[in-house]
């Protein structure tokens, strides 16, 4: 029962776009990847894009964006075609606003016909998500919408602008728990938000809703992060929660780098160097020559795996990487390491990982991977595997 009813949230997952943005801290990635300019080829998975043009920032040599959900690929392009093709004003405009007649103007006029074939033909279908504004849209758009009008009925604005506000942590952690937490978390409302089918709507693959089951509980899992991140992050420059919380930006400066106006020229410059493809990770990995990739973004893209897949993506991604290269990524559980067969062939960053996982702003994940490739054990590692 539950294998058919995964399959029909899989199928529900991938039709039209899910991410609208990307929730994943792009200080760890860069600390974590160095990336060195000009000179790397790396690979990330695509998801809202906002990874993949944080990344763009550092000005890598070539940049490989892929994802197997063609939305989200539509997404990325035009988010592409926008920092090609229009000023900083209207690109942020088109990203951040609440859409309305304007950036459907700006799309018409000076994206649409820059676009390729199948991005052009989607959003010509799909100009409502530009009217309503693109950061309320997708899958996940319409579960933080829903959750934050919950959060006004419990909280009321005053007090969820308070919160903001206070720029102590230790006051902080006293207001989230005086003022928060008895009104958010009670039975009734874990359960609803435990649901295979609102957490779908959450941008959780039904494969990663199974692993923190079995592992820890998703009620629990719910309950951790959002009091880590309310708790032991501060809050009054943290833009991912004010994206959950308030459906906004605080300011022109806490937000993703790529939305900031003094990497907009590196933007321009190097937008070129993107490749957006549609495919499935280990599929395109394996049409890659082998040591061609240096450094990669992974997202929590193990979480949807089964053992055997997981064993498979990995082997690829040696394949593909670089002596030296770098693979990151994150998952929703506290333990999901590269399997012990494929262990010997990479270098664990444990302790850089541990660092930078404690500052990490998200709230998405439980754990935070980082390795370095060892080419010659890679080879014999694959010779035996």
């Amino acid at each position: 029962m539950k294998s058919t009813l995964n399959r029909l949230i899989e199928r529900t997952y991938f039709r039209g776009l899910v991410f609208n943005q990307s929730w994943e801290d792009p200080l760890l990635d860069r600390e974590a990847l160095r990336i060195s300019a000009d000179q790397d080829t790396v690979l990330s998975i695509t998801s809202g894009g906002c990874n993949c043009l944080n990344l763009l920032c550092l000005r890598p040599r070539r940049l490989i964006c892929v994802d197997p959900n063609p939305a989200q690929t539509y997404l990325l392009d035009l988010k592409l075609a926008g920092i090609r093709h229009l000023d900083h004003a209207d690109f942020r405009f088109l990203l951040t606003s609440c859409g309305g007649t304007e950036a459907v103007d700006i799309y018409r006029r000076a994206l649409r016909a820059k676009l390729p074939d199948d991005a052009r033909n989607y959003w010509d279908s799909n100009t409502r998500i530009l009217e309503r504004g693109i950061l309320a849209q997708g899958k996940l758009g319409f579960f933080l919408k829903w959750i934050r009008r919950y959060m006004r009925w419990q909280l009321g604005e005053r007090r969820m602008r308070q919160f903001f506000e206070v720029d102590d942590i230790d006051d902080q952690r006293d207001f989230y728990y005086r003022e928060i937490h008895p009104r958010l978390f009670r039975d009734s409302v874990l359960e609803i938000l435990g649901s295979r089918w609102v957490l779908a709507f959450a941008g959780m693959h039904p494969s990663q809703y199974d692993l923190i089951q079995d592992r820890q509980g998703i009620g629990r899992y719910i309950r951790d992060r959002v009091e880590y991140v309310l708790t032991t992050v501060p809050i009054r420059d943290n833009y991912f929660i004010a994206q959950a919380f308030l459906g906004a930006y605080l300011d022109a400066e806490n937000v993703p780098p790529y939305l900031l106006e003094r990497n907009f020229d590196t933007l321009k410059q190097t937008a070129d160097r993107v490749v957006n493809v549609t495919a499935w990770l280990t599929e395109h990995l394996d049409s890659l020559p082998e040591s061609s990739v240096d450094k990669y973004s992974l997202l929590d893209i193990f979480d949807w795996m089964s053992r055997d897949s997981l064993h498979t993506t990995v082997r690829s991604v040696l394949r593909a990487g670089t002596p030296g290269g770098r693979f990151i990524y994150r998952s929703a559980v506290r333990s999901l390491p590269v399997p012990p067969e494929l262990r010997s062939a990479v270098v664990s960053e444990d302790d850089l990982a541990h660092r930078l996982f404690a500052q990490d702003r998200s709230f998405t994940y439980s754990s935070f991977y980082i390795y370095r490739i060892d080419q010659q054990r890679v080879a014999d590692q694959l010779h035996r595997t």
